[in-house]
């Protein structure tokens, strides 16, 4: 009897055991890449080499419809709250927002008190927050991540900064600086921002004292973001890949696309911009630069993806990878800022101690960028790039995988960044919906879909607006009306069918007149609701960040810049008047 007494407890005990490891809440990994390409990973086309996130590719289900903002900040802002950029305060990004503006509701540049973190949502049952990486969301007590949800963070507060040493990018941005629990700190010597980001995430797992908790992390690197840098090892195979140029990349990734079913076979493609470089006119030490530049490129994902490969092993060997759900993707589309064309900014990276030598390719004090020939070929199949609201600056890769996510899925249906945060909520059994007296979560869950492929994301009447700084888009169902502002753009609003016409290439916006006005009228009700504001006539978000640029490097040698005339003045007064003494 007693024997069995003990038998019958050891079963109730085990029947316990499986039933909290069943009901268990899944640990989260938000993995964000700056300025990835839809076709960037090997997974989804690339040249790239990135086995560890093709693997998870394989393990969970590919999107190849979805959309972000076309710039970080309002991205990052809708990421990890669910909300549209514009309820959030992240409207534009302060460096590319005109003076005056930054008062306006919404257009404050950081994250507001109206909307709360998925981080705060998670903490509210139990899971241990982390976040490294760049996260540009503001950087006083109020909105660094340790006030918005996060129990740990090493983040840098910036827009972008160098990946080796704690130096800025930009005139306009010539410090940078990196935050640790909410106080300022400094870089280790052997700094590499893949490898650190991923190392101090580990480092907050091992000082956890609840060790038992869910967690949830969010990892945002600076890969691919200017100044593009990897170590050699990394480089060295991707040295002759794109040798050929802009036009031959653009045209293989435009066939890949069509032979991986991302776009239908009778899809075309638009001609590049009059106004870009044509790559046989340029002299071979040109083509050199352009493809070492490219090189660096594809090695800085591989790097990155190395150190994610070092994260999931960790996890493995903790015994906490199969209870872990991978959420991957990007903030816009590829850069195609001119930095590589302007002459001022060559003369201030060489200044603050970059180089672009060949022999150096990548490692610390190079400067790699894509110029917006290569970036335009990146986004292909689609147009635009970064800064546009054209396909290729706001579809890009996302990957979910793990737990209770099914294999070797992919999905064509469209979805947007701001459907990520209700979908971790749902994966962890909370209601997909914001808490009381905060702006509405405007994202949808897309787990009902991941289950159910027949089941769309948005019915054919949900519809979803997107603004940033003078460029705009609206989609519903197939269709898509879209704004790009200068100095690519014109301004003007076209209307294209996506399913057929994802390169945009044959406005229907006249062939359709009654939908596109639907569209045009969604969209303007959309503007108002969330508080759209027009910026000023002849603004762009490129020339807003070189005119602040300009300025900053005026400033910074005004006493040079004064001095000089006055010194020659001095020097001929000085020069007349010794004259006349002699005479």
């Amino acid at each position: 009897m007693k024997v069995q007494t003990i038998l019958t407890l050891l079963f109730i005990l085990l029947s316990l055991h499986v039933g909290s490891q069943t009901e268990t809440k899944p640990n989260i990994v938000l993995l964000l890449v700056d300025d990835s390409a839809l076709m960037d990973f090997g997974s989804f086309g690339g040249e790239a080499r990135t086995p560890n996130i093709d693997e998870l590719a394989q393990q969970g289900m590919m999107f190849t419809n979805f959309h972000t903002s076309p710039v970080c900040s309002p991205s990052r802002a809708m990421l990890i709250t669910g909300t549209d950029s514009h309820l959030a305060g992240v409207a534009n990004l302060p460096e590319m927002l005109p003076s005056g503006y930054e008062n306006e509701p919404g257009y404050g540049g950081v994250l507001n008190n109206r909307v709360q973190t998925i981080a705060t949502r998670l903490k509210e049952t139990g899971y241990n927050t982390y976040v490294t990486g760049k996260w540009h969301l503001g950087h006083d007590k109020n909105t660094l991540p340790s006030a918005r949800g996060f129990d740990r963070s090493f983040i840098l507060g910036a827009s972008g900064a160098d990946n080796y040493e704690a130096k800025g990018y930009l005139p306009m941005k010539a410090t940078a600086q990196w935050y640790a629990d909410g106080e300022k700190t400094d870089l280790p010597d052997d700094f590499y921002s893949s490898k650190d980001y991923i190392e101090q995430t580990i480092a907050f797992h091992e000082s956890e004292q609840s060790k038992g908790a869910p967690f949830f992390a969010y990892i945002a690197f600076q890969a691919i973001h200017a100044p593009i840098q990897a170590p050699q090892n990394f480089v060295k195979p991707y040295l002759d890949v794109y040798k050929e140029g802009w036009d031959t990349l653009r045209q293989k990734r435009f066939e890949k696309a069509k032979e991986m079913g991302i776009i239908p076979e009778t899809a075309a493609m638009n001609d590049m911009f009059p106004q870009f470089k044509k790559w046989e006119q340029l002299s071979q030490k040109e083509k050199d630069a352009y493809a070492t530049d490219m090189a660096v490129t594809a090695g800085m994902l591989e790097a990155m993806d190395y150190y994610i490969g070092r994260y999931i092993n960790y996890l493995k060997e903790k015994g906490v990878y199969e209870n872990t759900v991978f959420v991957i993707t990007s903030d816009n589309g590829p850069d195609g800022g001119n930095i590589k064309g302007n002459v001022m900014m060559r003369k201030w990276q060489e200044k603050n101690g970059y180089h672009t030598d060949a022999n150096r390719a990548g490692e610390k004090g190079y400067f790699g960028a894509l110029g917006p020939e290569f970036a335009f070929a990146l986004a292909s199949p689609f147009s635009f790039f970064k800064y546009y609201t054209g396909e290729g600056g706001v579809r890009t890769p996302l990957i979910i995988s793990g737990k209770n996510i099914p294999n070797e899925q992919r999905t064509n249906s469209f979805c947007f960044i701001t459907d990520i945060v209700p979908t971790i909520l749902e994966l962890v059994g909370m209601e997909p919906r914001s808490n009381k007296l905060y702006a509405p979560i405007t994202g949808k869950s897309l787990l009902p879909h991941i289950q159910d492929l027949s089941i769309p994301v948005y019915d054919e009447n949900e519809g979803v607006g997107l603004e940033v700084a003078n460029s705009s888009a609206y989609y519903l169902g197939d269709y898509k009306i879209v704004k790009n502002n200068i100095p690519l753009g014109d301004n003007k609003w076209y209307m294209y069918n996506l399913k057929t016409d994802p390169g945009e290439t044959k406005d229907i916006s006249k062939i359709f007149p009654e939908k596109f006005n639907t569209l045009m009228s969604a969209y303007n009700e959309y503007a108002k609701s969330v508080g759209v504001i027009q910026m000023e006539e002849g603004y762009s978000a490129e020339g807003e960040v070189g005119r602040k640029s300009v300025l900053k490097v005026l400033k910074n040698n005004v006493i040079y810049i004064v001095g000089l005339p006055v010194f020659i003045i001095g020097l001929f007064w000085f020069w007349k008047k010794r004259r006349k003494i002699n005479s």
